[in-house]
């Protein structure tokens, strides 16, 4: 198990865009003139006026109407993720879990928005259905191309049913699992044959069931004492299950995805429908609720908290700069970071990655990249900060600084993707505004949040940065631990690219 996490933990940092200490030594430059400009005129100008008036100085070329524009980007950004905290925050409090509230979310975001744009991301899930549909129609067409007139066909049906809604509902959950119906190789089915089979993702067989659709749960249960079934659970109709001993209503993988359930009467209409008019009735995705495609998102979402906690280039880079007494310490910092009230921090922060993204400085980031993104990035780097510090001083334990960290990252996420969801299609120096959420949570965002929060903490002071990177590197143990538990499911993301290929199709 060791070798496996440090194979994974080894291909993340390889996919990782490090820092150098000279890109690093030019962030930390501009950081600390935009943190230093804000201490002086925080109490002398308002906020959006200073931030636009800092942006327009520093990006060459750039109008006046131009830096307010991004400065009010940034502003609302971060209004935005801090409240969406605050939301999940109280959600969790009240018993809800991360996912819950995230997939809540992204229904309200999506409401207004078209199918196409709402669920591109499920093109996988689309594929996934074409081939469950395939399987109906070559269950229900006959070799001559005709629909056939078994009158067992709607137990044929049912099973294939049972097989393509499991995959389809692993497919939401993004388990590995996928079930087959044994097709009989041309000699008809044979006494006592297996019906369905679920399958790891090796393509092994762990679960068997036999398939006994039956007009009644008497018939259903007369019909398996009379063969030897035995290795094989057992399948009825919706409805029978509690009457026929030791049956289901639906199958189900060691992991807990099920199939829908069918009833018999459900069964017999399908086949009725196939034979009388010609027709074949789809499964469509529409059936599967965008709540249960986004608390796999916002499962997935958490996986990419996880992974990005167990990278540590950025501290390193400034950690090294700090041993070169390249970081100046700064008083307003400190009280931010210790009050809690350090929304002009964060904004101040944002807007100097802003110019370094624009400078060229930051080559991870295109020029262009939208301003939602950069601010959030800022965001989560300085939140995983306060974070750190408190788990360093003992004021919250690991395990509380690692969730604390997760509901960070989710509900950043939640907030891009409504602004997405307000901007899909406008570009800007070829950059599909909202369309990178990849960037926060995948190599760059990972390297830059990092970097940011512990020269961040390192400006509240040595002890406070030291404390921060200490507190991080503790949170990382654990990160590292919960990793280990979901190893396989882990691996498999990264081994597939779905991860974070699914979080940047459903907004691009």
């Amino acid at each position: 198990m060791g070798n496996i996490i440090k194979k994974i933990i080894l291909l993340i940092e390889q996919q990782f865009q490090q820092l150098n200490e000279e890109d690093g030594k030019n962030l930390n430059s501009i950081i600390q003139s935009f943190v230093e400009s804000y201490a002086k005129h925080k109490d002398s100008m308002n906020l959006d006026e200073w931030l636009s008036f800092e942006i327009e100085k520093n990006i060459e070329g750039i109008s006046k109407e131009e830096a307010k524009e991004i400065s009010d980007e940034i502003i609302e950004s971060l209004k935005s993720s801090e409240e969406n905290k605050k939301s999940l925050k109280k959600a969790v409090k009240q018993g809800r879990s991360k996912e819950s509230w995230f997939a809540s979310k992204i229904k309200n975001h999506t409401s207004n928005m078209s199918t196409q744009q709402t669920v591109e991301y499920l093109q996988e899930l689309d594929d996934q259905i074409t081939i469950a549909n395939d399987f109906l129609n070559k269950t229900i067409i006959t070799k001559a191309g005709t629909i056939s007139q078994n009158s067992n066909l709607d137990g044929f049906i049912a099973e294939q049913y049972h097989a393509q809604t499991f995959n389809l509902n692993a497919e939401v959950c993004g388990s590995p699992f996928r079930a087959e119906v044994l097709e009989p190789d041309g000699h008809g089915y044979a006494k006592n044959s297996v019906d369905i089979v679920i399958k790891n993702g090796k393509g092994h067989i762990v679960r068997k069931y036999q398939s006994k659709y039956y007009k009644d749960a008497e018939s259903a249960t007369k019909a398996f004492n009379q063969g030897d079934y035995r290795g094989q659970k057992r399948l009825v109709a919706d409805g029978q299950e509690e009457l026929v001993k030791n049956a289901s209503n639906v199958i189900e993988s060691p992991d807990g995805v099920k199939s829908n359930s069918l009833s018999k009467e459900d069964a017999i209409k399908m086949r009725d429908e196939a034979q009388k008019d010609g027709k074949i009735s789809d499964l469509n995705w529409n059936e599967y609720k965008t709540k249960d495609i986004a608390m796999n998102l916002g499962k997935q979402t958490g996986y990419a908290a996880l992974q990005g906690a167990v990278i540590g280039a950025g501290l390193d880079v400034a950690q090294k700069l700090k041993n070169k007494e390249e970081i100046k310490p700064n008083e307003v910092v400190e009280v931010a970071l210790k009050s809690g009230a350090d929304f002009g921090l964060k904004a101040a922060v944002a807007g100097a990655l802003k110019v370094a993204v624009e400078k060229g400085i930051v080559r991870a980031i295109p020029k262009g990249t939208p301003v939602a993104i950069i601010s959030n990035i800022a965001y989560v780097g300085i939140e995983n900060t306060k974070i750190a510090i408190k788990v360093a001083s003992g004021n919250m334990t690991v395990k509380e600084g690692l969730e604390e960290a997760e509901m960070t990252t989710v509900s950043v996420v939640a907030g891009l993707a409504g602004t997405a969801a307000g901007t899909v299609g406008l570009t800007k120096a070829g950059i599909a505004v909202g369309a990178k959420i990849g960037i926060v949570l995948g190599p760059a965002g990972i390297a830059l949040g990092g970097f940011v929060g512990a020269t961040i903490g390192y400006m509240a002071g040595a002890k406070v940065g030291e404390a921060a990177v200490q507190g991080a590197r503790k949170i990382r143990g654990s990160a590292f631990e919960k990793i280990k538990s979901i190893a396989s499911e882990v691996s498999s993301k990264i081994k597939n690219s779905n991860f974070m290929r699914n979080l940047s199709v459903l907004f691009s």
